[in-house]
Protein backbone atom coordinates (compact mmCIF):
# COMPACT_ATOMS: atom_id res chain seq x y z
CA UNK A 1 0.00 0.00 0.00
CA UNK A 2 1.59 3.35 -0.78
CA UNK A 3 1.63 5.48 1.97
CA UNK A 4 0.43 9.08 2.57
CA UNK A 5 2.21 11.94 4.17
CA UNK A 6 0.29 14.72 6.81
CA UNK A 7 1.91 17.88 7.77
CA UNK A 8 1.85 19.64 10.75
CA UNK A 9 1.10 16.13 12.39
CA UNK A 10 2.61 16.58 15.61
CA UNK A 11 -0.59 17.38 17.57
CA UNK A 12 -4.36 18.45 16.78
CA UNK A 13 -6.09 17.72 13.72
CA UNK A 14 -2.56 16.66 12.38
CA UNK A 15 -1.99 13.94 15.09
CA UNK A 16 -5.89 12.73 14.29
CA UNK A 17 -5.32 12.24 10.68
CA UNK A 18 -2.20 10.00 11.70
CA UNK A 19 -3.91 7.94 14.40
CA UNK A 20 -6.99 7.20 11.69
CA UNK A 21 -4.74 6.40 8.65
CA UNK A 22 -2.56 3.81 11.14
CA UNK A 23 -6.08 2.57 12.66
CA UNK A 24 -6.55 1.88 9.04
CA UNK A 25 -3.23 0.44 8.32
CA UNK A 26 -2.12 3.01 6.06
CA UNK A 27 1.56 3.51 5.51
CA UNK A 28 2.16 7.02 6.42
CA UNK A 29 4.85 9.99 6.20
CA UNK A 30 4.21 12.25 9.28
CA UNK A 31 5.61 15.60 9.60
CA UNK A 32 6.61 17.55 12.48
CA UNK A 33 9.26 19.86 13.88
CA UNK A 34 9.35 19.29 17.35
CA UNK A 35 11.29 16.18 18.40
CA UNK A 36 9.15 15.39 21.24
CA UNK A 37 6.39 14.95 18.48
CA UNK A 38 8.56 13.04 15.99
CA UNK A 39 8.98 10.85 17.94
CA UNK A 40 5.36 10.01 19.47
CA UNK A 41 4.68 9.82 15.67
CA UNK A 42 7.34 7.08 15.64
CA UNK A 43 5.59 5.33 18.43
CA UNK A 44 2.35 5.46 15.99
CA UNK A 45 4.43 3.17 13.92
CA UNK A 46 4.72 6.30 11.42
CA UNK A 47 7.67 7.30 9.32
CA UNK A 48 8.31 10.60 10.93
CA UNK A 49 9.96 13.39 9.27
CA UNK A 50 11.18 16.39 10.68
CA UNK A 51 9.98 19.45 8.09
CA UNK A 52 9.03 23.52 8.59
CA UNK A 53 7.19 24.11 5.70
CA UNK A 54 8.09 27.82 5.57
CA UNK A 55 11.89 26.53 5.61
CA UNK A 56 12.28 25.79 1.28
CA UNK A 57 15.73 23.82 1.83
CA UNK A 58 13.63 21.26 4.42
CA UNK A 59 10.77 20.98 1.97
CA UNK A 60 13.49 20.06 -0.56
CA UNK A 61 15.55 17.92 1.54
CA UNK A 62 12.33 15.90 2.98
CA UNK A 63 10.85 15.27 -0.84
CA UNK A 64 14.20 13.95 -1.18
CA UNK A 65 13.35 11.49 1.37
CA UNK A 66 10.44 10.23 0.53
CA UNK A 67 11.31 10.11 -3.24
CA UNK A 68 13.78 7.89 -2.20
CA UNK A 69 11.82 5.36 -0.32
CA UNK A 70 8.74 5.11 -2.46
CA UNK A 71 11.40 4.88 -5.69
CA UNK A 72 13.06 2.12 -3.28
CA UNK A 73 9.83 0.11 -3.35
CA UNK A 74 8.42 1.20 -6.96
CA UNK A 75 5.53 3.26 -5.42
CA UNK A 76 4.04 6.82 -5.73
CA UNK A 77 2.30 8.82 -2.92
CA UNK A 78 -1.27 8.09 -2.15
CA UNK A 79 -1.99 11.35 -0.47
CA UNK A 80 -0.54 14.34 0.46
CA UNK A 81 -3.12 16.14 3.60
CA UNK A 82 -1.76 19.99 4.09
CA UNK A 83 -2.56 20.23 7.40
CA UNK A 84 0.82 22.55 8.99
CA UNK A 85 -1.46 26.13 9.62
CA UNK A 86 -0.48 28.75 12.05
CA UNK A 87 -3.28 31.71 13.41
CA UNK A 88 -3.47 34.94 14.17
CA UNK A 89 -5.56 37.36 15.83
CA UNK A 90 -5.37 41.22 15.58
CA UNK A 91 -7.52 44.32 13.70
CA UNK A 92 -5.77 44.63 10.34
CA UNK A 93 -3.94 48.07 11.84
CA UNK A 94 -2.08 45.81 14.22
CA UNK A 95 -0.22 43.52 11.88
CA UNK A 96 3.26 44.30 10.64
CA UNK A 97 4.67 42.81 7.37
CA UNK A 98 6.61 40.83 8.84
CA UNK A 99 4.01 38.76 10.20
CA UNK A 100 1.78 39.06 7.72
CA UNK A 101 4.37 37.35 5.44
CA UNK A 102 4.95 34.88 7.98
CA UNK A 103 1.36 33.88 8.43
CA UNK A 104 1.37 32.85 4.58
CA UNK A 105 4.21 31.24 4.17
CA UNK A 106 3.21 28.80 6.34
CA UNK A 107 -0.67 28.62 5.26
CA UNK A 108 -0.25 29.37 1.35
CA UNK A 109 3.20 28.78 0.64
CA UNK A 110 4.40 26.00 2.02
CA UNK A 111 1.59 23.58 0.50
CA UNK A 112 2.41 25.06 -3.11
CA UNK A 113 6.76 24.38 -2.41
CA UNK A 114 5.45 21.07 -0.87
CA UNK A 115 2.78 19.79 -3.95
CA UNK A 116 5.21 20.90 -6.36
CA UNK A 117 8.36 19.00 -4.41
CA UNK A 118 6.17 15.88 -4.63
CA UNK A 119 4.39 15.90 -7.76
CA UNK A 120 5.79 13.62 -9.59
CA UNK A 121 5.14 10.85 -6.86
CA UNK A 122 1.52 11.87 -6.41
CA UNK A 123 0.91 11.46 -10.30
CA UNK A 124 2.89 8.32 -10.61
CA UNK A 125 0.38 6.98 -7.84
CA UNK A 126 -2.41 8.99 -9.23
CA UNK A 127 -3.22 9.99 -5.71
CA UNK A 128 -5.32 12.37 -3.93
CA UNK A 129 -4.37 16.04 -2.25
CA UNK A 130 -6.64 17.56 1.15
CA UNK A 131 -5.82 21.02 1.80
CA UNK A 132 -7.03 21.54 5.45
CA UNK A 133 -8.64 25.03 4.93
CA UNK A 134 -11.06 26.47 7.41
CA UNK A 135 -14.71 28.23 7.27
CA UNK A 136 -13.34 31.10 7.56
CA UNK A 137 -12.48 30.64 3.81
CA UNK A 138 -15.17 31.55 2.97
CA UNK A 139 -15.82 34.19 5.72
CA UNK A 140 -14.67 36.80 7.99
CA UNK A 141 -14.81 39.16 11.08
CA UNK A 142 -13.00 41.57 12.67
CA UNK A 143 -9.66 40.50 14.34
CA UNK A 144 -9.09 37.57 11.92
CA UNK A 145 -8.73 39.26 8.73
CA UNK A 146 -5.12 38.36 7.98
CA UNK A 147 -5.69 34.75 8.87
CA UNK A 148 -8.85 34.46 6.83
CA UNK A 149 -6.85 36.08 4.02
CA UNK A 150 -5.04 33.38 3.81
CA UNK A 151 -7.52 30.47 4.15
CA UNK A 152 -9.18 32.03 1.30
CA UNK A 153 -5.93 32.08 -0.83
CA UNK A 154 -5.63 28.59 0.66
CA UNK A 155 -9.18 28.05 -1.23
CA UNK A 156 -8.59 29.52 -4.58
CA UNK A 157 -5.03 27.44 -4.30
CA UNK A 158 -7.14 23.65 -3.90
CA UNK A 159 -9.40 24.97 -6.75
CA UNK A 160 -7.34 26.04 -8.99
CA UNK A 161 -5.22 23.15 -8.27
CA UNK A 162 -8.60 20.39 -8.28
CA UNK A 163 -8.77 21.80 -12.10
CA UNK A 164 -5.24 21.47 -13.52
CA UNK A 165 -4.41 17.86 -11.64
CA UNK A 166 -8.09 16.17 -12.52
CA UNK A 167 -6.91 15.44 -15.87
CA UNK A 168 -4.21 13.60 -14.77
CA UNK A 169 -6.07 11.57 -11.97
CA UNK A 170 -5.22 13.40 -8.98
CA UNK A 171 -8.30 14.40 -6.95
CA UNK A 172 -7.87 17.67 -4.86
CA UNK A 173 -10.33 18.98 -2.44
CA UNK A 174 -10.13 21.46 0.80
CA UNK A 175 -11.39 20.44 4.47
CA UNK A 176 -13.39 23.73 5.64
CA UNK A 177 -13.24 22.74 9.73
CA UNK A 178 -15.17 25.39 12.22
CA UNK A 179 -13.78 25.93 15.54
CA UNK A 180 -11.37 22.97 16.75
CA UNK A 181 -10.53 21.92 20.15
CA UNK A 182 -7.02 22.42 18.99
CA UNK A 183 -3.50 24.23 20.45
CA UNK A 184 -3.20 27.05 17.81
CA UNK A 185 -4.75 29.47 19.94
CA UNK A 186 -1.97 28.79 22.79
CA UNK A 187 1.18 28.48 20.37
CA UNK A 188 -0.16 31.95 18.79
CA UNK A 189 -0.85 33.85 22.39
CA UNK A 190 1.96 36.01 22.56
CA UNK A 191 2.19 37.08 19.08
CA UNK A 192 -1.66 38.02 19.46
CA UNK A 193 -1.08 39.34 23.00
CA UNK A 194 1.69 41.74 21.26
CA UNK A 195 0.07 42.99 17.88
CA UNK A 196 -3.35 43.74 20.38
CA UNK A 197 -1.30 45.77 22.32
CA UNK A 198 0.49 47.13 19.38
CA UNK A 199 -2.70 48.46 17.63
CA UNK A 200 -3.30 51.77 17.04
CA UNK A 201 -6.44 54.10 17.85
CA UNK A 202 -9.24 53.94 17.33
CA UNK A 203 -9.15 50.22 16.96
CA UNK A 204 -6.87 49.90 20.28
CA UNK A 205 -10.64 49.62 22.16
CA UNK A 206 -11.55 46.46 20.33
CA UNK A 207 -7.65 45.10 20.67
CA UNK A 208 -7.60 45.50 24.52
CA UNK A 209 -11.09 44.19 24.77
CA UNK A 210 -9.75 41.07 22.57
CA UNK A 211 -6.63 41.37 25.07
CA UNK A 212 -8.47 40.82 28.07
CA UNK A 213 -10.44 37.99 26.61
CA UNK A 214 -7.30 35.91 25.56
CA UNK A 215 -5.85 36.19 29.03
CA UNK A 216 -8.92 35.39 30.63
CA UNK A 217 -10.78 33.14 28.49
CA UNK A 218 -14.58 32.09 29.54
CA UNK A 219 -15.80 28.21 29.25
CA UNK A 220 -18.80 27.63 26.83
CA UNK A 221 -22.15 27.54 27.85
CA UNK A 222 -23.48 24.21 27.19
CA UNK A 223 -27.00 25.30 27.88
CA UNK A 224 -26.71 28.75 26.20
CA UNK A 225 -27.17 28.66 22.29
CA UNK A 226 -24.26 29.15 20.03
CA UNK A 227 -22.61 32.58 19.11
CA UNK A 228 -19.76 34.01 18.33
CA UNK A 229 -19.00 34.52 22.35
CA UNK A 230 -20.15 30.78 22.99
CA UNK A 231 -18.52 28.65 20.53
CA UNK A 232 -18.86 24.64 20.45
CA UNK A 233 -15.52 23.05 19.34
CA UNK A 234 -15.69 20.16 17.89
CA UNK A 235 -13.06 17.56 18.40
CA UNK A 236 -9.66 16.86 16.01
CA UNK A 237 -10.80 13.11 15.19
CA UNK A 238 -13.68 14.54 13.43
CA UNK A 239 -11.82 16.43 10.78
CA UNK A 240 -9.83 13.49 10.73
CA UNK A 241 -13.11 11.50 9.89
CA UNK A 242 -13.89 13.39 7.11
CA UNK A 243 -10.13 13.80 5.57
CA UNK A 244 -10.48 10.11 5.73
CA UNK A 245 -13.64 10.57 3.13
CA UNK A 246 -11.93 13.04 0.80
CA UNK A 247 -8.78 10.34 0.89
CA UNK A 248 -10.53 7.12 0.31
CA UNK A 249 -14.39 8.45 -1.82
CA UNK A 250 -13.85 6.72 -5.10
CA UNK A 251 -15.51 10.14 -5.83
CA UNK A 252 -14.35 12.88 -3.06
CA UNK A 253 -16.04 16.19 -3.05
CA UNK A 254 -14.07 19.26 -3.74
CA UNK A 255 -14.67 20.61 -0.54
CA UNK A 256 -16.12 19.66 2.91
CA UNK A 257 -17.37 21.61 5.84
CA UNK A 258 -16.79 20.22 9.25
CA UNK A 259 -18.63 22.00 12.36
CA UNK A 260 -21.67 22.65 14.17
CA UNK A 261 -24.90 23.82 12.33
CA UNK A 262 -24.70 27.50 13.27
CA UNK A 263 -21.25 27.57 12.07
CA UNK A 264 -22.22 26.33 8.63
CA UNK A 265 -24.91 28.62 8.32
CA UNK A 266 -22.57 31.00 8.47
CA UNK A 267 -21.06 30.21 5.89
CA UNK A 268 -24.24 29.43 3.53
CA UNK A 269 -25.44 32.82 4.38
CA UNK A 270 -22.33 34.47 3.42
CA UNK A 271 -22.35 32.76 0.28
CA UNK A 272 -25.69 33.69 -0.35
CA UNK A 273 -25.12 36.92 0.03
CA UNK A 274 -22.24 36.66 -2.28
CA UNK A 275 -24.34 34.98 -4.87
CA UNK A 276 -26.82 37.84 -4.84
CA UNK A 277 -24.82 40.22 -5.07
CA UNK A 278 -23.01 38.98 -8.08
CA UNK A 279 -26.33 38.51 -9.77
CA UNK A 280 -27.97 41.44 -9.00
CA UNK A 281 -25.14 43.46 -10.05
CA UNK A 282 -26.22 46.05 -12.77
CA UNK A 283 -24.13 44.14 -15.70
CA UNK A 284 -26.05 40.89 -14.66
CA UNK A 285 -29.55 41.47 -13.26
CA UNK A 286 -30.58 38.35 -12.98
CA UNK A 287 -34.33 38.15 -12.39
CA UNK A 288 -35.38 36.25 -9.12
CA UNK A 289 -37.65 33.45 -10.59
CA UNK A 290 -33.91 33.21 -12.98
CA UNK A 291 -31.55 33.27 -10.45
CA UNK A 292 -33.90 30.94 -8.52
CA UNK A 293 -34.45 27.87 -10.89
CA UNK A 294 -30.46 28.40 -11.77
CA UNK A 295 -30.29 27.13 -8.01
CA UNK A 296 -32.67 24.61 -8.11
CA UNK A 297 -31.37 23.30 -11.44
CA UNK A 298 -27.51 23.62 -9.61
CA UNK A 299 -28.96 21.61 -6.65
CA UNK A 300 -30.48 18.61 -8.65
CA UNK A 301 -27.76 17.90 -11.07
CA UNK A 302 -25.36 17.52 -7.61
CA UNK A 303 -28.16 14.74 -6.71
CA UNK A 304 -30.00 17.23 -3.59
Amino acid sequence: MAPVLVTGAGSGIGLAIVQALRAAGQPVWAAARRETHLQQLAALGAWPLRLDVREPAQVRAAAATVMAHLHERGQGLAGLVHNAGVGGIAPLAGWPDDDLLALFDTNVFGPHRLTNALLPALLAARGRIVCIGSMGGSITSPTMGPYTMSKHALEAYAECLRQELAPQGVAVSIVQPGAVATDIGENGREGNLARLAATPPPFDTLAAAVADSIRAPSAPDPAAPESARNRRYAAPAAVAEVVMQALQAPEPQARYLVGTRWESDRVVEALLARLIDAATSPSQALAEDELVARLRAAWRSRGG
